[in-house]
């Protein structure tokens, strides 16, 4: 029987890690597909506001993220709502994220956007091909370039974060100057969100939600 030499059994060795390596490895487009398919579905903060540990306790949200048709805005797009106590109580927050690959920095990018009418888009999760489509850019209110979040995969959770500092704006309407932070965790199942403004002189302008970070956990799982 021919015996294989240390150097050959090395070479075999690292040969084989080097395929397992590359079969792991993602890519930007591959790890967005991925991202959109996390974010997308039905999650609520019921666990999170059960634990009286937390204090003060945090709202219970029903959220969604839908995967929708608006053109105008990009190709990759997800509507949310987040409605308060129950799917159908009062919303508490309505947003457009849209998402785009970065090759020249390899990562994923994601612009947010108000609407300048929340109630006219209300409930486009329930017609994703159509309730957006005819939307517009005059239709919403848009951040600098510099509050783009830089998403990233970490293992098996995706991180976007704008860099403190960085993303500076002027509320359209309160006319106040601040800056704005936001981090958002994605995994399989989990969500997590948590956003503030904070003025020149370090006094917070908001804060949401009001300690710690929103835990959102897919329903039915």
């Amino acid at each position: 029987m021919k015996v294989l030499s240390f150097v050959t059994l090395l070479a075999l060795a690292l040969l084989s890690a080097g395929v397992s390596v590359a079969q792991a490895r993602t890519t930007p487009d591959s790890d967005l597909s991925t991202l959109l398919a996390w974010v997308a579905g039905d999650f609520d903060t019921t666990q999170q506001a059960a634990d009286r540990a937390a204090s003060p306790a945090p709202e219970r949200l029903f959220a969604v993220f839908a995967k929708v048709n608006a053109p105008a805005l990009g190709r990759e797009v997800i509507y949310l709502q987040w409605a308060i106590d129950s799917p159908q109580g009062r919303l508490q927050r309505q947003r457009i994220w849209t998402f785009e690959v970065d090759a020249s920095r390899n990562v994923i990018l994601m612009d947010f956007f108000t609407l300048r009418d929340p109630d006219r888009w209300r409930d486009a999760h329930l017609q994703p091909e159509t309730a957006l489509s005819q939307i517009s850019r005059a239709d919403v209110i848009p951040y600098p370039p510099a509050c783009r979040l830089p998403f990233r995969r970490e293992g098996e959770a995706f991180v976007g974060e704008i860099p403190r500092g960085q993303c500076r704006i002027i509320s359209q309407q309160t006319r106040t100057d601040m800056t704005i932070h936001a981090r958002i965790v994605v995994t399989r199942d989990q969500l997590g969100y948590d956003e503030s403004g904070v003025r020149q002189d370090g006094t917070i302008v908001f804060k949401v939600p009001s300690s710690g970070s929103y835990e959102f956990r897919r329903r039915g799982r």
